[in-house]
């Protein structure tokens, strides 16, 4: 090493000491480098030391933003108010929110950037409902896989494991690191209209097989999972989003099917648990109390009795069971009361900063405890600084926007969703043996769908079929099904998509038109196959359980005979077919 002289030496030494003390461009690398030790309790500990009041609250509130009805692809002034002044923990994306990978990568950056730019310097929850199937906010430029219930269906673990990692791995590739999912909740009542094809199965054991590896999936892909909707939506026959659904089952009931699958999950560790607007009687009698406002479900059932002490996040409080009857900022107070860690209201910001000052005057009134509070914001701070290790979000609150193309939507990622929808159909019906079908001998194909039928024309013509393709409305007008029993007529085969027949029952008449024409009808279930209760007359029925491109894909396979259709039912259709049934001939 050379040697310096005295003078010069000093002078080098207090250049370094001012160059190092510099800031520098990136906010995520000034906040990181400054933090305290992070391996264990010592950062949490002092940066709750040093937190305010308005800041311990804020964290407690994951937030979305709006821009009225136009896109909101960019930080914002609702966004910036929440973060700045209001210290928000937390940002849900919706579909106005999300456009390419590399957009969502950036504006998560602009995000992060901001939260960690003004105190507490705390890296922010950016979070999506990505289901998979019929709720996946991000559907450009990404790997879609069919859905929970088409896993149930498929019944083999590794997908369902695979499912969760590729998932988990493209939202971290764009900043977001924690998915609202998966649905743990068993359904087993056919009119809800809300659960169905979101859940993995009818059957509570399955549905806690499913979900642990699809949970495991997750973890692997570095994102954290929410599991939802505790203590069960699954056999509620009204829409939360809408009004106040009620579980009125015998506690010995609940034990034994809704609650299984989140017992299962806790004992593996999960991230966090999202509780449901609902009323279960025998937990809570409290008329009109939901789960989400009840000490006795969140509380005593959730943390003293299931032992569960991970974070619990509310259900949207700006639904209607919520809205309608309490108000959301009533409602976040007695959330917090009941036992709630994370509030999430997702909407408008009047109601999110009324909500966010209730529980402040709450806590300044004596109503709430400063250390009630603590101790949410202990749970919140170790989800951010511990889980994921190395991954934890503390360490990378970022996206590397320019890796993001060897992460997301790749033909390894592709294969995988591609097998997860094969595996999953399920040969219900074929009664006239029609299926498979000979491109070369069928002739013409009429397609016809109320959604995704471009896609299962394009699929279809892939397979070598000679194809027409009509896309009609849910509720097709009587015009509308004459036009299409004309056009049936110079086809030689129909193949008609079924969404939702119980409710959409006009879809299930047009079958009836259909049938009658004698052509070979084969009908693809895009929902839950509970349609088949409003149509008891379809001789040829494939369940998809999804109207995703990857699963047309599968279904025109099948209808080729260039796959077998492996899933079996992975939900009870009454009066109709077991759990489990397929038609194997």
């Amino acid at each position: 090493m050379k040697n310096f002289p005295a003078g010069k030496g000093l002078t080098l030494i207090l250049l370094c000491l001012f160059l190092v003390s510099l800031p520098s461009s990136d906010p995520a690398v000034i906040n990181l480098r400054d933090q305290p030790d992070v391996k264990g309790k010592d950062w949490i500990d002092q940066k709750i030391e040093q937190m305010t009041l308005e800041e311990k609250v804020g964290q407690m509130f994951i937030v979305g933003f709006q821009n009225g009805d136009r896109p909101a692809r960019e930080m914002n002034r609702q966004a910036n108010i929440l973060i700045r002044k209001d210290h928000v923990g937390g940002i849900i994306l919706f579909d106005r929110n999300i456009g390419t990978p590399r957009q969502v990568g950036h504006l998560t950056n602009q995000l992060q950037d901001t939260a960690l730019a003004v105190s507490p310097q705390i890296p922010l929850f950016v979070s999506v409902d990505q289901e998979g199937g019929k709720v996946a906010r991000i559907r450009e430029g990404v790997t879609n896989f069919p859905g929970n219930m088409a896993l149930g269906a498929a019944r083999d673990e590794e997908l369902a494991y695979q499912a969760g990692r590729v998932i988990g791995e493209e939202l971290r590739a764009m900043g977001i690191n924690m998915n609202l999912a998966p649905s743990l909740d068993v359904n087993n009542n056919p009119a809800n209209p809300i659960i169905g094809v979101r859940s993995f199965s009818g059957d509570p054991s399955l549905t806690s097989v499913m979900a642990k590896a699809n949970l495991r999936g997750y973890r692997e892909g570095n994102v954290l999972s929410v599991i939802k909707h505790f203590p069960g939506h699954g056999d509620t026959s009204m829409d939360s989003h809408v009004d106040m659904p009620t579980v009125d089952h015998p506690f010995s009931r609940l034990n034994r099917v809704e609650l299984v699958p989140f017992k299962s999950a806790i004992r593996e560790g999960v991230d966090a648990v999202m509780s449901a607007h609902i009323t279960f009687p025998s937990i809570d009698d409290t008329p009109g109390l939901p789960g989400t406002l009840s000490k006795k479900v969140l509380t005593g059932l959730l943390r003293e009795k299931l032992g569960y002490d991970g974070v619990i996040m509310t259900d949207d409080m700006e639904m209607g069971a919520i809205v309608e009857n309490f108000g959301s900022a009533e409602a976040a107070v007695r959330a917090v009361k009941a036992g709630a860690d994370i509030v999430l209201v997702c909407h408008d910001l009047t109601r999110q900063q009324q909500s966010i000052h209730a529980v402040i005057d709450a806590v300044k009134k004596g109503e709430i405890s400063e250390k009630r509070i603590d101790h949410s914001l202990q749970r919140i701070l170790r989800l951010k600084a511990k889980k994921l290790g190395e991954h934890a979000i503390l360490h990378q609150p970022k996206s590397r926007t320019d890796q993001m193309a060897g992460k997301v939507n790749t033909p390894e990622n592709r294969k995988w969703a591609a097998q997860a929808a094969q595996m999953a159909i399920t040969p219900v019906r074929n009664e006239r043996g029609v299926l498979p079908l000979d491109p070369r001998l069928s002739g013409e194909i009429l397609a016809v769908s109320p959604t995704g039928a471009e896609e299962l024309g394009k699929a279809l013509k892939g397979e070598g079929f000679q194809t027409g393709v009509r896309s009609i409305s849910m509720q097709p007008k009587p015009e509308e099904v004459q036009q299409l029993v004309h056009d049936a007529a110079s086809a030689d085969v129909v193949i008609l998509g079924a969404f939702q027949w119980r409710v959409n029952d006009a879809q299930a008449k047009l079958a009836a038109e259909l049938k009658k024409t004698g052509k070979p009808l084969i009908v693809l279930g895009l929902d839950t196959p509970y349609d088949l209760m409003a149509a008891s007359g379809v001789k040829t029925y494939l369940a998809l359980y999804s109207s995703q491109p990857v699963s047309m894909r599968a279904a025109a396979r099948v209808i080729a005979g260039r796959a077998r259709a492996e899933g079996k039912l992975p939900v009870r259709v009454p009066g109709m077919y077991p759990l489990g049934y397929a038609d194997e001939r």
